[in-house]
C-alpha cells in the first residue's frame, strides 16, 4: 500500500473505501464538497474489486452477479467500460489534482487471488495507522455526503461530544435517486429529488484513538462508557445519492440499531494510547 498526496492537517477525516471505476465522475465534487466542510479526505484506492467478502454481502450470498447497476437498475459500470483499471485509477488521479487528498492503495485478496472489497478491514487499517495522529474520523461511502444544517458546524458537534466524554457520532441519511442514469451517465446533484427518509444504514463519526471494534453501521466499540450520540437528522446527517425504496415521511423517528447485522472487526490494541 502506498499514501500519496498526505493532507498537513489532521484533526478530523472522511475516509471513504471506493471504486473509482464507480466513482470517477463525482468523486472531485464528493471530494471538495467535505474539504469546504473542513474534513480531511482519505481514499482507500479498490480500484479492482470483484465485491464484498462480508458475509451478509450480495457478492457472499451469491446475488452479485458483476452487472454493475444499482438498487434501482441504473447502470454505473457503462461509463467506464472502455477504460482498463489502470486507465481508470490514472483518470481518478487526474481528477483529485490540486486537492489535498490522501489516497491509499486497497487491494486485498480472498482465498482465490481475487481483489475484494475489505471495508471494515480498511477501516481497521485506518485506525491502527492514523490514531496517533487523528481525534475524530467519518467513515462514510462515496455517494454519500455529510451534511449540517445553516448556521450549525462540525466542530460544535465534535466538541460536545467531547466535553460529554463520548466516543461515536451516529448519522441518520436522507435518500436521493441514484446519480447514475438507466444508460450509465452521470447527473447533476442539484436535479436529484429527497426520496425520503433512510431508516437503516447510519453511519458515524468516532474518536479515532478510543476506538476498539470498527464497523460500517451499528457495531462499533470505544473504550470507556461507549456512547453515542444520534443528533437529529435535521441537524446533522447525511445525504445518500443512491437510490433507495425509501418513502417521504417527515414525522420524527427515533435513532436505533440493529444488533442482528454485525460485521464488527477487533482493533489491534498494542498501539493504542
Amino acid at each position: 500500500m502506498t499514501t500519496e498526496r498526505s493532507s498537513s492537517n489532521k484533526t478530523r477525516t472522511v475516509v471513504a473505501v471506493l471504486l473509482p471505476r464507480e466513482h470517477l465522475p463525482f468523486i472531485r465534487d464528493w471530494c471538495v464538497h467535505h474539504i469546504e466542510q473542513g474534513w480531511d479526505v482519505v481514499l482507500y484506492d479498490n480500484t479492482g474489486s470483484v465485491g464484498s467478502s462480508r458475509r451478509s454481502s450480495a457478492f457472499s450470498l451469491n446475488r452479485w452477479h458483476g452487472g454493475s447497476v444499482d438498487k434501482r437498475g441504473n447502470s454505473y459500470g457503462a461509463y467506464t467500460e472502455t477504460l482498463s483499471d489502470s486507465d481508470v485509477q490514472a483518470a481518478f488521479r487526474r481528477e483529485l489534482q490540486g486537492l489535498p487528498v490522501t489516497v491509499i492503495e486497497w487491494q486485498p485478496r480472498d482465498e482465490e487471488g481475487r481483489i475484494v472489497h475489505g471495508q471494515v478491514e480498511a477501516y481497521v487499517d485506518y485506525i491502527t495507522r492514523f490514531r496517533s495522529a487523528v481525534s475524530w474520523s467519518a467513515f462514510i461511502d462515496a455517494d454519500e455526503y455529510l451534511q449540517h444544517a445553516p448556521g450549525l458546524d462540525w466542530d460544535a458537534l465534535l466538541l460536545t461530544a467531547s466535553e460529554q466524554d463520548c466516543h461515536r457520532i451516529q448519522l441518520d441519511a436522507l435518500v436521493y435517486e441514484s446519480r447514475w442514469t438507466r444508460g450509465g451517465q452521470p447527473r447533476e446533484l442539484q436535479d436529484l429529488k429527497c426520496q425520503g427518509l433512510q431508516e437503516y444504514g447510519c453511519k458515524n463519526i468516532v474518536r479515532l484513538p478510543e476506538v476498539l471494534e470498527a464497523d460500517i453501521h451499528w457495531h462499533w466499540k470505544t473504550t470507556g462508557n461507549d456512547t453515542r450520540i444520534t443528533p437529529d437528522r435535521s441537524l446533522f446527517r447525511f445525504h445518500h445519492y443512491r437510490g433507495s425504496e425509501a418513502v417521504l415521511d417527515l414525522t420524527p423517528k427515533k435513532n436505533h440499531t440493529r444488533p442482528d447485522t454485525a460485521e464488527s472487526l477487533r482493533v489491534p490494541q498494542a498501539h493504542i494510547q
